[in-house]
């Protein structure tokens, strides 16, 4: 599954008018992304990783700090969470006012789930409409995509089981172009790896996802033999 083929499945942007519209739409959008998310990691060999299409969304793990829902997780009853996808959206403007506050929730989230488990992957997924990163203005000279992904890149990269449980192993933001009255088809933009600024595209995402899994998890990799992506973490 492309995110290109998943976008279409959230609707028209611009049809959202007022709050719970524009609440309902974002939670869509992320309800698909999950689901994107999930069945790329099936197929990259993370077997019944969740959700799967039609079924049940976030699935509930007793994290460090009580429990705590995640949105795409790959898990077994022997070591319970192994690798997790947080996906998070910021849909309608004013982009930038609640940026803070869902980094806040971020870095809440990963803590809570590596206070408990401390060898698993989590990463966290956080799209964006491409009007965040259009809305520069002589005051503001970085967007607020650009902005996203600077701030996100200080919670991004945690390499071994030690460091920094409030850091995710990866952080990736997305940026896109939503199905409008005078667009009909959606666009991916920009797909940025935040440990390194550097933008990737989807199929580098999820091997790189396999990368980071089976670099924590080396007695038991997943997949292909190991590439040359553990750098770029």
């Amino acid at each position: 599954m492309e995110l290109k083929e998943t976008l279409i499945h959230a609707g028209q942007w611009d049809l959202a008018s007022d709050r719970n519209e524009k609440k309902s739409w974002s939670e869509r959008l992320s309800r698909v992304l999950a689901e994107y998310a999930a069945v790329n990691l099936r197929e990259r060999g993370f077997e019944n990783t969740k959700p799967f299409p039609g079924g049940p969304g976030e699935r509930a793990f007793q994290g460090g700090l009580g429990p705590k829902k995640v949105d795409v997780s790959y898990a077994d009853e022997q070591h319970g969470l192994l690798l997790a996808v947080s996906v998070k959206t910021i849909g309608f403007p004013p982009f930038g006012k609640n940026l803070k506050n869902r980094f806040g929730d971020l870095m809440t989230e990963a803590i809570t789930l590596h206070m408990r488990f401390p060898y698993s992957v989590v990463c966290a997924l956080f799209a964006f409409p491409d009007a965040a990163d259009s809305d520069r203005t002589p005051l503001r000279r970085m967007s607020t995509f650009d902005r996203a992904c600077k701030l996100f890149s200080l919670a991004s990269g945690r390499r071994e089981y030690t460091d920094p449980g409030e850091k995710f192993e990866n952080v990736t933001a997305v940026c896109y172009r939503p199905i409008t009255a005078s667009n009909s088809e959606p666009e991916i933009l920009r797909l940025v790896n935040c440990s390194t600024l550097q933008e990737i595209d989807e199929a580098h995402y999820f091997e790189l996802l396999r990368t980071i899994y089976n670099e924590r998890n080396p007695h038991a990799p997943i997949g292909d033999d190991f590439d040359d992506l553990g750098d770029e973490e």
